[in-house]
This record gives structure tokens, sequence and C-alpha cells, in this order.
């Protein structure tokens, strides 16, 4: 299973800030408050003595002034983490943070591009002992900084294999399959395919980081095939998986099962291979802060789409690839959709013009066109130049479960309506088992309410919320859902959940504010049964 977010991330790189995982701004007020905490995520265990801490913060002060001081800064720190106040424990002798539940960017190796940013920026505590303990961080931090030395973003290389002892045809299967795997990682992350060795080529070609096998067995009702990936130099297994297939054709035609299995392996790799490879590599902390940034962006709350933005931008700073800055256009664009920013228009512009720097980067990157495809159609209203997109992405991945989202929302743009929900449900089915499925789920929930097909929609919208309890796209699409059903106790359970999870809901704003973000449900007259619970 992918690593849950942590409940609070903590950044020690420029400015100290603390976020919780919906994206709330948890960062205490008080220079010694911050400090408190940044000494704790920086010790080893994030554990220290009550002494040491006094010792670095009120080291100025008798005994027991400091043990009061400090009591009375944990008091307010947990007052300031509200919710989240179980990640700071103390006992008599020792405080220290919940590591379970707390990141640090230090922690995580991802340095910073920029050598001018400083540690704790701006903290100034005007304790000498901090003082010292701040200075020689900052000094070991430089030291860290000046052995990265740049290196250009070569790519991680996946050798494709097919293991079989049967016939030529069941060989070029797996090794169809192998391919198909490789290249719906390279997709998404700078990396190259490497053909299956030959024995006389064994000593001349590099080793690659990663090995991808499919093996094909026959058995009494077809084929097994066995999908392996494997990092070469420590032999950890990244992903297995055994299945079944009625025929071989199945791969070629890349059938929807084969499609889901694929799209699974690429996934589950990609979010494996910061923990195995060098963290010095730019692929590595690309890969890493990208991932990093989608966990924030399908969260859909203002304050994790600007941290998503910028972590995207980070991964492109590393490693200069087009498909983040096709993500960071797509952020942009959810951005305009979710209303939250005041300035639309200049969102869509940055938008426009990142997804045209994105193609010409990638144009045969079929993740790339999906992507690029959704802002033709949202931010220009270009239906042909988004269907034209989706088309090419489909064709070159139809494994990808994005661009099958995209040609759905191109069909219904289109006003092809059985089209677009058949590609929604295919997009569904083969995200199955991604930790964002809740975003293909909603995406099939709205081309539902779009077709007029309000059963298959609570179905979608309902299967999004299991996977995401806190999404508020697929509660609002619910709600109205269950008021056009009639069934109005449910759609006022799901008015209250919105009135928790996001500031500022009223069903008065949903039903009335022409801007509230329901533009689907609005355009087909779903909203007037919420009426009856005004």
């Amino acid at each position: 299973m992918p690593r849950l977010p942590p409940l609070v991330s903590i950044s020690v790189f420029g400015p100290f800030q603390m976020i919780g995982a919906e994206g709330e701004v948890l960062t205490p007020k008080g220079a010694k408050n911050q400090a408190l905490v940044a000494l704790l995520a920086m010790s080893p265990g994030m554990s220290r003595s009550r002494r040491w801490i006094e010792d670095k913060l009120w080291s100025t002060f008798g005994a027991e002034q400091a043990s009061a001081n400090l009591r009375q800064a944990l008091s307010k720190l947990r007052t300031a983490l509200g919710n989240h106040s179980d990640v700071l424990q103390a006992d008599r002798t020792t405080v220290s943070l919940r590591t379970s539940a707390v990141s640090v960017d230090m922690l995580d190796e991802v340095l910073p591009v920029d050598e001018r940013v400083e540690l704790l920026q701006g903290m100034d505590v005007r304790d000498p002992e901090f003082e010292e303990w701040l200075r020689m961080e900052r000094a070991e931090l430089d030291t860290r900084l000046s052995r990265a030395k740049p290196m250009p973003a070569t790519g991680i290389l996946i050798n494709c294999q097919s293991i079989s002892d049967g016939s030529e045809r069941e060989k070029i299967m797996g090794e169809v399959l192998a391919n198909q795997v490789g290249e719906s990682i390279a997709e998404q992350i700078r990396a190259w395919r490497q053909a299956q060795n030959l024995p006389e080529q064994s000593d001349q070609m590099p080793a690659a980081d990663v090995a991808v096998t499919a093996q094909l067995v026959t058995d009494e009702s077809g084929h097994s095939i066995f999908v392996k990936a494997v990092h070469q130099s420590s032999g950890r297994i990244l992903y297995s998986k055994l299945q079944h297939v009625d025929r071989l054709n199945d791969i070629l035609e890349t059938h929807e099962t084969i499609g889901k299995t694929i799209f699974e392996a690429a996934d589950q790799i990609i979010g494996k291979l910061p923990q195995v490879l060098e963290t010095t590599r730019p692929e590595t902390r690309a890969t890493a802060l990208s991932r990093l940034a989608l966990y924030r962006m399908f969260s859909f709350e203002r304050s994790a789409l600007r941290e998503a933005y910028g972590l995207m931008k980070q991964a492109y700073d590393h490693d200069q690839n087009g498909i983040y800055l096709a993500w960071t256009a797509l952020i942009r664009t959810i951005q305009i959709v979710e209303l939250a920013e005041s300035d639309p228009e200049a969102l869509r512009e940055e938008a426009v013009d990142l997804h045209y720097k994105a193609l010409e980067m990638g144009t045969d990157n079929a993740l790339i066109q999906a992507l690029a495809g959704k802002i033709r159609g949202t931010a220009l209203r270009d239906g042909a130049g988004f269907f034209e997109l989706a088309q090419r992405a489909v064709e070159r991945n139809p494994a990808n479960a994005i661009a099958w989202n995209s040609m759905a929302e191109a069909h219904l743009f289109a006003g092809n309506h059985e089209a677009a929900l058949a590609a929604s449900q295919r997009a569904s089915f083969i995200a199955s088992t991604s930790p964002f499925k809740h975003w293909w789920d909603t995406g099939r929930c709205l081309i539902a309410i779009a077709c007029n097909k309000p059963e298959v929609a609570i179905e979608a919208g309902e299967a999004a919320t299991r996977s995401a309890p806190l999404s508020r796209p697929a509660h609002r699409q619910l709600l109205a859902l269950y008021a056009l059903q009639g069934d109005l106790a449910k759609a006022q359970a799901v008015a209250d959940k919105l009135t928790k999870i996001e500031p500022g809901f009223s069903l008065d704003r949903l039903v009335n504010d022409g801007s509230y973000p329901v533009t689907t449900l609005r355009n087909n007259g779903m909203l007037e049964p919420i009426r009856a619970l005004l």
C-alpha cells in the first residue's frame, strides 16, 4: 500500500512552516515556539530532553524559570496545533514529535535547489545558545550542499525483458508487456527503456536501475502472466503480480484488465523509486517532489494546491522534464475551477503558456498529451484540439488512465455522451488501485451527471468519497444527486459533512452563488431540488 501523507509537514528550508494534511497552516506564532518545534524536528528521533531544550532557548534564565517557560511554550503549542496537538508529546524528562505523523523536508534529504536558501530563514530567537546551534546547523547544510555536486538528469534506466520457455509468440507477448510498463514509467519521470540483453552485449551495456520482467506460462484455460520489477543494485522487489489472461491478444489489444496491470505496475514502481535510488540524482529528487505534489493536488484544498504548485516547480528545477510543466498547468486549471485564487485570468494565461511548453518538450509523451488536452478544453475552449490530443494519448498508450479520462471529457465536449461514459468507466477501472482513484471516480460522476445518468453518478460519487472521505468535489455532487432522488436525509447528511470540511460552505451559496464550482450540476438543472433543504 502507498505510504499515507503525514499529518503535519514541517519545512525548515527558508522560513519555518508547519502545514497540516489538509493544507491548513499550523505554524505557531512566536519565534521561540517555532524554534522549539525546529529543535525537535532536526534532532535524532525528533526527541530531546527538557533540560537540553531549556539550555538552547532560555540559557540566560535560571533553571526554575527556564522550566516554567518551557511548560508555557508547550501549552501554547498544543493550543496552536488544535486537532493535531497529539503530534507533540512530552513527559517529565523528554519532549518529542511523533515521527510517524510528521515529515521534515530536511530529513527527506531533498536539498534546496537554490543554495541561497537559508536554514530557518529569519528566525530570531535572541538566545546565544540557540544562535550557536543554528550557526552549526547552517554550516553543516553548507557542507552537504557543497558535496552534492550538480548532476545532469540522464534518466532512470529500465531493462525490459521477457522470460519464456514457450513459443516465440509468447516471448514476444512478454516483451510487449514489459515494454508497456517501461513506457508508462517513462511518461511520468525521466527514464529510458533498455532492450533485452544479448549475450554478446552483456559486458558492453550499462547496468540498469530497474529490471521489469514479464513471464508467460500456459495453463489449462489460457495463460498466466507474472510481472515483476526489481531494483537491480539492491535486489529489492518494487512490484510483482500474477494474473490470468484468456487470450494472448489481450496483451496486444491492451485489454482493460491488462491496462490496469500496466498502470498499477508503473504507479507502484514510481512510488518506490525515491526510496531505492541515490538521493543525489536529479531524477530521484524530481520524482519524490512530483509525487508529493500529486498528493497535495488531489486534495483540492486551496493551500494544498498552492503547495502542489511549488513542489512541482521544484521538481522541474531539478529535472527539466516537460511532464512537470504539464502537471503545473493542470494545477493552475484546478485552482481556476475551484475558485482558489483571486486572479483566474492570470492563472489561465500561465496554464496555457505551460501547456504549450510541455508539448514542445514531450511531443510523443501520452501523459503530456492527455494533460495538455485538458488545458485546451478548459482554458482555451478548443474542442477540436482537446479531442485530437486525447485521441493521440489513448492511441499512444491505451493503458494510461489519465488519457482515457481526457478522452471521456473530450467526447463530452463534443456531445458524444455514450462514448464519454464508456471512456470514463474505462479510466476508473484502469486506475482502480491508484492512491488517487477518487479523482477518476469524481470525473466519472461528473460525466454521468452531464449525460443525465444519476444512478451511475451516485455510484461513482460514492466510490470517490469512500476513497477520499474529505473530497469536496465528490460530496458536492452527491448532495445534489441525493436531493434529486428525493433522499433529503442523505442530502442533509452530506451538507453537514461539507460544512465541516469546506470553510464557508452553505446550502444558500451552493444553490444561489453562480460562481460556486458546481457548473455541471447547474447546467443540468440539478440544484433546484436542494431548495427543499433551505
